[in-house]
C-alpha cells in the first residue's frame, strides 16, 4: 500500500452514528406530522436548503438563524421551533460494533483514529454531552461512546471547512503531520470518497444500511492493518 497507514479517520453520520436520511424519517423521529407540499418539494427550495446546511456546518451561521432560514425555506409548513425539533432528533444512536472497533484500533498500537465530518454546532453538542431538550426516542439525545473513543475529533464548523472540499481533508494532514497515504478513511457519501482519493487518501464508501463496523474491519484486514 506503500506509506505505512497510520491514521484511521471516520466520517461520522452513516458510518459511525446512525442518522436520520429523510426529512419525513426525522418528522417521525421528532413527533412532528410531515407536511410535503409543492413549496416544499419544489428543486429551488431543496438547493436553498442545501446552501443553508454548508453555511450551518461549516459555522458560518448560528443554530437560531438556522432553524429560522430553514423554516422559512419551507415556504411556512414548519416553523422555526419544529425546525428545531427535527434537527435535534436527526442524530441517533451508535452502528453496533462500532464503539469496540474503534478502542481495538487505538489497543493496536500501529495507528491512531479520528473523525473527519461536516457536523454543525448543535449535532456536535449532543453528539458528546448529548441533549435532553432533544424530542424523547429512544434512539435519540445519547452521547456516542464510539465519538469519545476517537482521539482527535476534525469536525466541519471547527474548521471551517466540507468535505468533499480539499481544504477539509488538508486540514487533517496539517494538524497530525501525516501524508495523504498515511491515511485510511471511511466515509458513505461517493463524493467524499472520490475527493479523498483524488487527493492520496485510501479511501472507501460504506454501505450505512449494513454493518458498518464489519465493513471497516474488512478494509482495515486488507491493509494489513493489525487489530488486537
Amino acid at each position: 500500500m506503500g506509506d505505512s497507514i497510520r491514521l484511521v479517520c471516520f466520517d461520522l453520520g452513516g458510518v459511525v452514528v446512525r442518522i436520520c436520511r429523510s426529512w419525513r424519517e426525522g418528522c417521525a423521529v421528532a413527533g412532528i406530522p410531515f407536511r410535503d407540499g409543492d413549496a416544499f418539494s419544489a428543486e429551488t427550495l431543496r438547493s436553498r436548503r442545501r446552501l443553508l446546511n454548508d453555511s450551518y456546518q461549516s459555522g458560518r451561521i448560528t443554530c437560531s438563524r438556522y432553524f429560522s432560514e430553514v423554516a422559512e425555506a419551507t415556504g411556512g409548513l414548519y416553523s422555526p421551533e419544529e425546525v428545531s425539533r427535527i434537527h435535534l432528533a436527526w442524530t441517533l444512536d451508535d452502528y453496533p460494533g462500532i464503539a469496540d472497533l474503534i478502542d481495538r484500533i487505538n489497543r493496536s498500537g500501529v495507528c491512531t483514529t479520528a473523525c473527519l465530518s461536516n457536523t454543525n454546532a448543535s449535532h456536535w453538542r449532543t453528539l458528546t454531552v448529548g441533549d435532553p431538550s432533544a424530542p424523547p426516542h429512544p434512539l435519540a439525545r445519547r452521547p456516542s461512546q464510539a465519538v469519545s473513543k476517537l482521539r482527535h475529533h476534525f469536525v466541519s464548523h471547527r474548521i471551517g471547512a466540507i468535505k468533499p472540499h480539499e481544504p477539509a481533508f488538508r486540514c487533517v494532514e496539517r494538524a497530525l503531520g501525516l501524508k495523504p497515504g498515511e491515511i485510511i478513511f471511511f466515509d458513505d457519501l461517493p463524493e467524499n470518497v472520490d475527493a479523498a482519493r483524488a487527493l492520496g487518501w485510501h479511501a472507501h464508501r460504506i454501505d450505512h444500511e449494513q454493518d458498518t463496523a464489519a465493513q471497516i474491519a474488512g478494509h482495515l484486514r486488507d491493509a494489513g492493518i493489525p487489530l488486537s
